[in-house]
């Protein structure tokens, strides 16, 4: 597949300082991208067709306001506008070396994981974005959305990425009934890296409850999984499932913390129980 180079052009703009040297400004993690920055990242990895290097020069590219004109020997002529203090701009032409870049695009290397992906895009399509780590979420909408995740990663079909953002942007503009039909690569990207993310803060946050699966272990049973936390908090109880699955999920997850918490204690004192 040929690949097609998405626009680089931006109206951000340099700064020249009173002794001549160019200042350019580039996110230096996910918190200070804006919307626009976000979602153009998110197109970049969520495409596919870029190497690390290509996708972050691109980015670079993008995001300083760069652009290039021609290459020479040894590096690219460019240029980017920069503001001037009457308030005008002009474009200021400059040549960059490999090196050059190679040395930028290090500050853009936290594109490569979720692990620091502590932003989402705030809308989809109008729907808008539930809390960033899921407060005031039901816990029957995050096993649900537990459930869609491990599908999509099992299988990589759409249809679960869906299903994850339906219960991600539930809040929209449009009439009663209307639910997001339909992902673009950054929306699908920006869903599962965020859950991804929210998934590492919970194992930091609930350690006794989630832990890490062990190596070479069965597939985990991910109805079974649900059916199981639900059973732990309400002790059996059926009449106590509604609210249950009614209940905020970080009260839900601090409980199951804690149940997990108790049982470790207890198989630690009467380890042949």
């Amino acid at each position: 597949m040929k690949k097609i180079v998405p626009s680089t052009l931006s109206d951000n703009l340099g700064r020249l300082t009173p002794d001549g040297v160019l200042q350019l400004s580039c996110p230096r993690s996910w918190s200070e991208m804006n919307q626009e920055q976000l979602r153009y990242a998110l197109h970049i990895i969520g495409s596919g067709m870029y190497s690390s290097v290509e996708g972050r020069t691109l980015m670079l590219l993008r995001f300083t306001g760069i652009e290039v004109h021609n290459k020479n020997v040894g590096g690219w002529t460019c240029s980017v506008r920069v503001a001037l203090d009457n308030g005008k701009t002009k474009r200021h032409f400059f040549f960059i070396q490999a090196w050059q870049i190679q040395d930028f695009i290090k500050q853009l290397e936290y594109v490569d994981s979720y692990e620091t992906f502590d932003v989402r895009l705030e809308s989809i399509g109008g729907f808008k974005a539930v809390d960033a780590l899921l407060h005031r979420v039901m816990f029957e909408d995050y096993l649900n959305m537990e459930k869609y995740y491990q599908g999509y990663l099992a299988t990589k079909e759409e249809k679960y990425a869906l299903g994850l953002a339906r219960l991600l942007y539930p809040d929209g503009r449009y009439a009663a009934g209307v639910s997001i039909d339909s992902l673009d690569d950054a929306e699908l990207t920006n869903c599962i890296m965020w859950f991804s993310y929210v998934k590492k803060q919970f194992s930091k946050l609930f350690r006794h409850f989630f832990k890490p699966a062990p190596e070479g272990g069965k597939t985990v049973n991910w109805l079974e999984q649900m059916n199981a936390q639900i059973r732990a908090l309400t002790d059996g109880d059926i009449t106590k499932e509604r609210t249950v699955l009614d209940a905020d999920c970080w009260r839900a997850l601090t409980e199951l913390d804690a149940k997990a918490h108790e049982a470790e204690e207890f198989r630690r004192k009467y380890p042949n129980s």
